[in-house]
């Protein structure tokens, strides 16, 4: 089911003739960078080829959405994921290693970019957990996540989003790189049945219908 997106046709018109627009996106969920930023991201989108398809549905007030995408196969998923953000000027917290964030140049820009260092050698101390308490604290955010957790080949996506969306009441929502078309996909929300194997099933296989940058690591 494709997503209604709540823009009036003047809008919805100049949006569909742009490699990536802030209109794509509810207000709610923008981060109000500096247009320069959000320039940064559409250019290096159109210097590519690339564009972003799709619209995020406006939503009720205060609803946290995890967006969930894939298939991820490559680092090129991050690169152009990061010229989405940028360029759709949203507003998400991603997870990633601590040890990235230690770094000057990248930690800084992880951090400016809705990053959130997690230290998985700790005891006790996990994705999900991390997840599930800052999303507790938040009212109204986005939260990106990769439900196979890894660039490698993966016979079974991992079900934290599942967890982190029935603790937090978020809603998941399904977005795609499409290395195939060249294209970052923001599709529909996921219709939970309450059976996680059901749903990483139909997520799985929904993941095969998009070409990963490398086919043979999904």
């Amino acid at each position: 089911m494709q997503p209604i997106c709540y823009l009036n046709h003047t809008k919805m018109t100049d949006t569909l003739n742009k490699t990536v627009s802030s209109e794509q996106i509810p207000e709610k969920y923008r981060a109000c960078r500096p247009k320069f930023a959000q320039l940064i991201g559409r250019w290096f989108l159109r210097a590519f080829g690339w564009k972003v398809d799709g619209c995020l549905p406006a939503v009720s007030d205060n609803q946290n959405i995890i967006i969930i995408a894939g298939p991820h196969t490559s680092n090129w998923d991050g690169v152009f994921g990061f010229a989405a953000i940028l360029g759709l000027d949203a507003k998400i917290t991603f997870f990633g290693k601590h040890s990235l964030f230690g770094q000057p140049v990248l930690g800084r820009f992880l951090t400016y970019m809705g990053g959130i260092p997690v230290d998985k050698s700790k005891p006790g101390i996990g994705l999900t957990e991390v997840a599930i308490e800052n999303m507790s604290k938040l009212n109204g955010s986005l939260l990106a996540i990769s439900p196979e957790g890894t660039r490698a080949k993966t016979d079974k996506l991992k079900s934290g989003f599942l967890r982190i969306a029935q603790a937090t009441k978020s809603k998941v929502f399904l977005a795609a790189f499409d290395f195939g078309n060249n294209r970052i996909v923001l599709d529909s929300f996921l219709d939970l049945s309450g059976d996680n194997e059901n749903d990483l099933a139909y997520v799985k296989e929904y993941f095969m219908k998009f070409k990963g940058k490398r086919p043979e690591n999904y």
